[in-house]
């Protein structure tokens, strides 16, 4: 079974990227000798790359999902780290904690659920042993932070893999989804974006490309339908899409209060056309828990 979805998931993933790099040949055909340095053709490279990595993760297996989430956490959090000026004691704290979720995660969900209150005991011993009585909370803040908001919403990937009926298949979706929701609401916010949603904020994001979001999420849904399970029910099948474009819209806001508040523009240069990762996976950070929870209660 698992086989024939990979085969298929390949096949109109292939195709989907495909298409799409038609629309941006005719979209920059004005520009079409520089086309490779256009931001639109840089971001469709990086997709391409990205895409069968995800795919991977998903079909790999157990071990394969701990891998992918343990790279996403290790370039995360250097990245987090950056943008917070976390000091290095602190620093390597979180490291710790972060790279010991996933694989906890993937052997024993009730020693995860307990890691939280543990690691923020644990965290305060470095303030509390260099008595740092100016900065000692703030860092211990943003270390608990750095450490909730990464590592541990991403090991949802890997509780929905292995701890819901049809997992991989609903995992599948939900990347074909969140990247076309991502690619929808930037092109719907480019095209008649007038709106602005939050500009403190993300001064670029618009009422009109949440409109695109909501569209883009279904579509992706449509595009990987065959891999929905028939048992899923039919409430969830129609809101689900729904939840992750809110939820894609809500992660990106989070981060970009984040980098507000410290004054960065991008987390990073990891990702050609995007910035860096965290700039990738604000959406999945908060689609992944929010997803597991509809599955659990109503799937």
């Amino acid at each position: 079974m698992l086989d024939g979805l990979a085969v298929e998931g390949a096949t109109r993933m292939s195709l989907a990227l495909g298409g799409t790099l038609g629309l941006i040949a005719i979209a920059e055909r004005r520009h079409w000798k520089e086309m490779t340095r256009r931001v639109l053709f840089v971001r469709w490279r990086t997709w391409a790359i990205t895409a069968p990595i995800f795919g991977l993760a998903v079909m790999g297996g157990r071990w394969a999902a701990v891998a992918f989430v343990e790279a996403l956490t290790i370039v995360g959090l250097r990245e987090y780290a950056r943008i917070v000026n976390l000091p290095k004691r602190y620093r390597y704290a979180m490291y710790a904690a972060g790279i010991a979720s996933a694989p906890i995660a993937a052997t024993s969900l009730t020693i995860w659920r307990a890691m939280p209150p543990i690691l923020l005991v644990a965290a305060t011993i470095p303030p509390l042993l260099s008595q740092d009585v100016k900065d000692g909370v703030r860092h211990l803040a943003y270390a608990a932070l750095g450490f909730a908001y990464i590592p541990w919403l991403l090991a949802y990937f890997i509780l929905i893999q292995q701890h819901v009926d049809g997992g991989a298949a609903i995992l599948l979706a939900l990347g074909a989804s969140v990247a076309a929701s991502d690619v929808c609401a930037f092109t719907a916010g480019k095209l008649c974006g007038r709106h602005r949603l939050a500009p403190r904020l993300s001064p670029n994001k618009t009422w009109e490309g949440v409109a695109g979001n909501v569209a883009g999420a279904y579509l992706g849904f449509l595009l990987m339908s065959f891999a929905v399970p028939a048992a899923l029910s039919p409430v969830v099948r129609w809101t689900l899409p729904l939840a992750v474009a809110l939820a894609s819209v809500w992660g990106d806001l989070l981060e970009s209060l984040i980098k507000r508040q410290f004054g960065v523009k991008d987390a990073g240069t990891w990702l050609p056309g995007f910035g860096g990762l965290l700039d990738r996976i604000d959406s999945l950070l908060v689609v992944l828990p929010v997803t597991y929870t509809v599955l659990v209660i109503w799937g």
